[in-house]
């Protein structure tokens, strides 16, 4: 018999919240797709149109399910996940110097987007099963959670997308501090931490991924080349102002100075647009959709429920983060799509299924 309490408890702000922000990307891409070619430009939104039909087909199937029945299957979650960016390495496809999309039939995937919900489904049955010691997790206990995060991390970096494969750092780092570590692990992983970058950056790291960095640090040192990008971004934000110049009449993008300014700059076509006010308005959405999402973890009635919806929580807050960050110049670029904004869909996928998690534990809290 359908429980009617399901109902009651329904988080309706999150649902309105997550309705909004894409309601507010799918207008944006239009905009930022303005200059493409009529048939490109239909081409880019009809996809966007199926992939969030998709994806909102996808958390009403996942909401729909007990979340104790996700937890039974989290490993099998995580292993299907690795087994997609392993076949990803034998029959991917690379775009863009990066071997990160799987075709199947008509369909591409990106399989590093879901692999952060396997790792997020990973980490979360093992540190709900696991306590760490009284005074926090020693180096030992640290080892199991460590191999979740390594693998899709390894293969990640395999395909050359290293930017993926920090957030899948991110992510890692936030449920383990969550779960509570020794203050002498930590200041041994940060130090650990600052020596395998520097290695890296030495022996590891292209020359293309150096002068991202490079570019970061100093974007006016090459203007045409490597910090054009960057220094373009900065340009489009900031002639935004306060209240922007219109939906429609950005200036920078239209003239086709912004590179992917429908994926990893899309927010620069925003706050062009809609200034300073109008990306605050976004901004304090995304706050909001974060605030819920805590509130639902802090909610939560077991272990495996919290760690859930604190690892989306950081997959939503990351996202955020790091792109934000690129595009104002306030760390290296990474290719990090904004959640609901950025053209892809993969990564709109995953931020659905995300959303119906949190909908999941947010309703069930009351059931045992």
């Amino acid at each position: 018999m359908f429980d009617r309490r399901l109902i009651t408890h329904f988080n309706w702000p999150i649902l309105i919240v997550a309705l909004v922000l894409a309601m507010m990307g799918l207008a944006n891409l239009y905009s930022a797709t303005s200059t493409f070619d009529p048939g490109e430009q239909t081409s880019y939104f009809r996809a966007q149109l199926v992939w969030l039909t998709i994806g909102i087909s996808s958390l009403l199937v996942v909401f729909s399910i007990h979340y104790r029945h996700f937890r039974a299957l989290s490993y099998v979650f995580y292993g299907i996940t690795a087994v997609l960016l392993l076949l990803v390495l034998v029959v991917g496809r690379k775009v863009a110097g990066h071997q990160s999309w799987l075709q199947i039939g008509p369909v591409s995937l990106q399989p590093t987007e879901i692999a952060k919900l396997g790792l997020i489904f990973g980490l979360s049955r093992y540190l709900s099963v696991f306590r760490p010691s009284p005074k926090g997790a020693t180096f030992r206990e640290l080892i199991p959670p460590f191999l979740f995060f390594l693998l899709p991390t390894g293969l990640v970096i395999l395909q050359g997308d290293l930017g993926s494969s920090l957030f899948f750092g991110l992510i890692f780092g936030t449920l383990i501090l969550i779960y509570g570590v020794r203050w002498q692990v930590l200041v041994s992983m940060l130090v650990l931490f600052v020596v395998v970058a520097t290695l890296a950056y030495f022996f590891f790291l292209s020359p293309y991924q150096k002068n991202r960095i490079l570019t970061f640090l100093n974007p006016e040192m090459d203007r045409r080349g490597s910090g054009y990008h960057l220094i373009q971004s900065k340009i489009a934000v900031g002639s935004g102002g306060w209240m922007g110049k219109g939906y429609l009449k950005g200036k920078t993008h239209k003239l086709k100075f912004i590179p992917e300014r429908h994926t990893d700059f899309i927010f620069t076509v925003l706050a062009e647009e809609w200034g300073f006010l109008g990306s605050g308005m976004i901004l304090g959405l995304f706050g909001l959709l974060l605030f819920l999402g805590i509130s639902v973890a802090v909610r939560a009635n077991d272990r495996f429920s919290f760690f859930l919806s604190v690892g989306v929580c950081a997959l939503f807050f990351w996202h955020l983060v790091v792109n934000l960050g690129g595009v104002l110049g306030l760390m290296p670029l990474t290719g990090v799509p904004l959640p609901f904004f950025s053209y892809g869909g993969s990564a709109l996928m995953t931020n659905w299924i995300g959303i119906g998690l949190l909908l999941n534990v947010s309703m069930r809290r009351f059931m045992f």
